[in-house]
């Protein structure tokens, strides 16, 4: 199978994605709570020089996938900073490296903003290991649930 070379765009460059970009995160994770608090969200994770951030992998003109890096994602670990959040590659591109070229984006860009490591949430148990991140631990959510942490150092 070969791996299609997506290039990535800065939302922050490109705003008539956060309706896209909106999409997804509803439909993938925020079901629960009114499409525009979502929209609203991602409409301001659109800094181009510091966290948050949320890059659009395109191939071609075709938006495929997104990556954002945020200060926080889960509320009782105010002490680790920053996180790779809302990694997500649409259903027809998925399990061809987009999403491993999404992380590799994310985390290049949080090296060069100066972060030694980043972390994540996440249900998964076994992909985010294939790629070099480290569990940590799990932890509670707020819905009585349980989710994991992983980290990923970023060496110089």
């Amino acid at each position: 199978m070969e791996t299609p070379i997506v290039h990535f765009v800065n939302l922050a460059d490109r705003l008539d994605l956060v309706d896209l970009v909106s999409r997804w995160r509803w439909q993938e994770w925020n079901r629960d709570k009114p499409f525009e608090y979502v929209r609203y969200s991602a409409g301001h994770n659109t800094q181009r020089d510091r966290i948050p951030m949320t890059f659009v992998a395109m191939l071609q003109d075709q938006p495929v996938g997104m990556v954002s890096l945020w200060m926080n994602d889960l509320a009782c670990r105010q002490d680790l900073h920053p996180w790779l959040a809302s990694l997500y590659v649409d259903e027809a591109y998925r399990s061809k490296g987009i999403g491993r070229q999404l992380q590799a984006h994310a985390t290049s860009v949080a090296r060069e903003l100066g972060y030694a490591r980043i972390y994540l949430i996440t249900d998964h148990v076994g992909y985010y290991e294939r790629l070099g991140w480290v569990f940590l631990e799990s932890a509670p959510t707020s819905d009585g649930g349980e989710t994991r942490i992983y980290c990923k150092e970023l060496p110089a």
